[in-house]
């Protein structure tokens, strides 16, 4: 009997590893076998086909044959953009499979020259640089690695006196000898960049030699000094300093400052030197003026800049433009009485200007009816006429100041003087006699009449107290000192007395005062305050029967 096994597909097929590392050179092209893979399946027929595909990693740079296994490039590869590759690579036979990470290293080719950052290099040293100072330095770089991407720099063509050196491993240059801008302004020369691969590229290196600031500006004079007149305008031109500077380019060119002298900044000073007013100028505010004005180089760095400075001097010549102006008072006080010929008032003005300009000559502006007058150069106001307070109480004297400067200026002032009161007036009574008539038996404190006195002076001069001084023996009366109301003072009787006739005083209240006098008549009318009276009590009369012409009086009666 002969059996015959039929296969099933039981058996994955396997590969000879799980993971394998591969190396392969960046420059392979599109199409380039870099291996074949192998899978085994133990089974038979058509269970023992493999075919074979790219799980993940290829990144669009490699493919399988899924038929033979082969692994080929699909474009060329570049370390540079990417140097790793990690494959996932599965063997399938219908049923079952498995799986193989294959790691691909691209190796470097030389195929980069090195790349220097910049185009040109150029680099400003100072003339001062010592020798053996890095001046410079230059970078290039080389994408390819290892020694590929080594570079060593040097100098393809050198300076015949070899004042830069190049450093090969750093790309640095340093000067070997002192520089002098004088002798030399530039050096040119051309700087080689080598990889390993022998691969090079070259740049132009150019040195500009700069001139060092080492002269300071020098003023053609240490001190300047000028004068000019108070009324120069804004922007006018008051000097012009000058200074001057060994250097050359921004090392030459100088700067024009006011260091000091001048806190208002009433001076501008120009990059030429020339020194203007900016503001109006005042003799009589500042008369003189010492500037320090400072000069520096423009050297490019500020700290290498030099400095200079000189005096300058102005002084102001005065123009009459100030007025005088009054410093007295403005009101003054005399006595009525002062004698002709007194001086009452002292005018003061002064005139900040100087020489001529500042003498000051007074006068009035009006006379005044003759009744002052003023010392033209002493500025007296003296009374000439004699016053009367009564008739006028104060006058306004307008004085005038004038300089003596060419046109002259001149100010005015009123002075109020006021005429002080004296005591020359009496007292006056509106009327010299007064006349009044009451009864007898008007009470006490009764006004009867008010007598009224009025006196021209002012103040305690002009004001009246009245008073009493006769006719008031028994001081039936009374009168009001100040108002001058005239009241009954105790009780009257006409039948005792029955006129009074007053003498009534008005005094002052001056220090002497003056006084006037005045008569009130008083007449008391009768009012019926008694009853008769009979003389004799009892009457005794005797008539005779016989009587023959009848009637015949026999009895006179009076009463009292």
């Amino acid at each position: 009997v002969e059996i015959t096994l039929q296969d099933i597909n039981d058996n994955p097929p396997v590969f000879p590893f799980d993971m394998l590392d591969l190396t392969i050179e960046e420059n392979i092209g599109d199409g380039f076998k870099i291996m074949q893979l192998t899978a085994t399946d133990a089974d038979e027929g058509a269970n023992a086909v493999v075919t074979y595909t790219i799980i993940n990693g290829a990144e669009d740079s490699f493919r399988i044959d899924p038929e033979s296994g082969d692994l080929i490039a699909t474009k060329r590869l570049d370390r540079e953009r990417q140097s790793k590759y990690s494959l996932l690579v599965r063997a399938d036979d219908g049923l079952q499979s498995s799986d193989m990470r294959i790691n691909i290293t691209v190796s470097d080719v030389n195929d980069h020259t090195p790349r220097f950052s910049r185009s040109v290099y150029s680099f400003d040293i100072p003339e001062d640089t010592a020798a053996g100072s890095i001046v410079a330095a230059i970078l290039a770089t080389d994408a390819d690695s290892g020694i590929n991407g080594e570079i060593t720099y040097s100098v393809e063509e050198d300076d015949e006196d070899g004042v830069f050196l190049l450093n090969p491993v750093t790309g640095l240059f340093n000067v070997t000898r002192p520089l002098d801008y004088e002798d030399q302004q530039y050096c040119i020369l051309t700087a080689r960049a080598q990889d390993g691969g022998k691969q090079f590229s070259t740049v132009r290196v150019y040195f500009n030699i700069l001139d060092v600031n080492d002269n300071p500006p020098v003023f053609n004079a240490t001190s300047y000094s000028t004068s000019v007149m108070e009324d120069l305008l804004p922007g006018s031109t008051v000097l012009t300093v000058k200074a001057t500077d060994a250097d050359e380019g921004p090392n030459s060119q100088m700067s024009y400052s006011i260091a000091s002298g001048d806190p208002l900044a009433q001076f501008d000073i120009d990059s030429d030197g020339v020194l203007k007013t900016r503001l109006a100028l005042d003799r009589e505010s500042q008369s003189y003026y010492n500037l320090v004005v400072r000069v520096h180089d423009m050297a490019l760095l500020p700290t290498s800049r030099f400095t200079s400075t000189a005096q300058v001097s102005i002084i102001l010549l005065d123009v009459n433009d100030c007025p005088p102006s009054f410093t007295s008072q403005r009101m003054t006080y005399i006595q009525e009485n002062t004698p002709v010929d007194t001086v009452v008032f002292t005018a003061q003005a002064a005139d900040s200007d100087s020489g001529p300009n500042s003498y000051i000559e007074y006068s009035l502006l009006s006379p005044l009816g003759n009744t002052f007058s003023i010392g033209t150069i002493d500025g007296r106001v003296r009374l000439i006429e004699e016053l009367d307070r009564e008739e006028r109480s104060n006058y306004t004297v307008t004085i005038v100041a004038t300089d003596k400067g060419e046109p002259s200026l001149s100010s005015s002032m009123d002075v109020t003087v006021i005429v002080l009161d004296v005591n020359d007036n009496n007292p006056i009574f509106s009327q010299n006699v007064y006349d009044v008539e009451i009864e007898e038996d008007t009470l006490s404190a009764t006004d009867l009449i008010q007598v009224f006195a009025s006196d021209a002076d002012k103040g305690t001069n002009g004001q009246v107290r009245f008073s009493i001084i006769g006719g008031n023996d028994s001081k039936d009366f009374r009168i009001d000192s100040v108002t001058g109301i005239i009241s009954v003072a105790k009780q009257l009787n006409r039948e005792t007395c029955a006129s009074y006739s007053l003498v009534v005083q008005a005094s002052d209240r001056g220090s002497s005062p003056r006084t006037d006098i005045a008569k009130v008549n008083i007449m008391l009318l009768d009012v019926n305050d008694y009853t008769p009276a009979f003389e004799l009590s009892p009457y005794t009369v005797n008539v005779q029967e016989n009587l023959i012409n009848l009637p015949h009086t026999v009895l006179q009666q009076t009463d009292s």
